[in-house]
């Protein structure tokens, strides 16, 4: 399936530009009605998820790998999510961000939390390559006061669904870039940070 990146907001659909005949005042057709009503819908009905990002125990005897905290949050809306990531405290620069196969975070190193999820046994790669692990989200770039987000919006997993859900899985935050093409994780390093998905209440 594809994946699609794009910023997170949903755009907005201008009507009746006053440019042109008069024929163009409402050139929406009803595929076009169909398709606002269903994400009308779904937006009235969109399950959220977060995962609380803290650093990884074995953090505290790295200083370089600075002390990562914040938020992923996971929107469902139809039949896609969207992934918005607000980090501080680490390190400059890039680094991995993954849904990983456990949320068992207790292991020091965050290795208890096993390989990428990865349902449908794909190779790894990145936000803009298909197929690739259900938990592949490339790279997040730290500025050099330690903050990064990340906006990304997935067809591949759900909150809670019947299709690759993530709930109770793991988002693991690495040391180095994702070179995105590296198997079977990418290359990335040590996992600095973690949080469980958890539904939000």
């Amino acid at each position: 399936m594809n994946r699609l990146l794009q910023t997170l907001g949903i755009g907005i659909v201008t009507f009746g530009l006053a440019v042109g005949c008069h024929n163009n005042r409402d050139n929406t057709t009803s595929g076009d009605k169909d398709s606002m009503k269903m994400a009308n819908e779904g937006s009235a009905n969109k399950k959220v998820a977060v995962a609380d990002i803290k650093p990884s125990q074995a953090a505290a005897t790295q200083p370089s790998w600075g002390k990562p905290t914040g938020t992923v949050t996971f929107t469902q809306v139809g039949d896609k999510v969207k992934i918005h990531a607000d980090l501080t405290g680490l390190p400059p620069g890039k680094h991995g961000i993954h849904i990983h196969e456990s949320g068992d975070i207790s292991a020091p190193d965050l290795m208890s939390t096993k390989g990428h999820y990865n349902p449908d046994h794909h190779a790894h790669g990145g936000p803009t390559t298909s197929p690739v692990h259900a938990g592949d989200f490339g790279n997040l770039i730290a500025d050099v006061s330690g903050k990064a987000t990340l906006d990304l919006t997935v067809d591949d997993i759900s909150v809670g669904g019947e299709k690759n859900d993530i709930l109770g899985k793991a988002v693991i935050i690495h040391a180095k870039a994702d070179d995105l093409k590296s198997q079977p994780s990418g290359n990335a390093g040590a996992r600095i940070a973690g949080g469980v998905i958890e539904m939000q209440k």
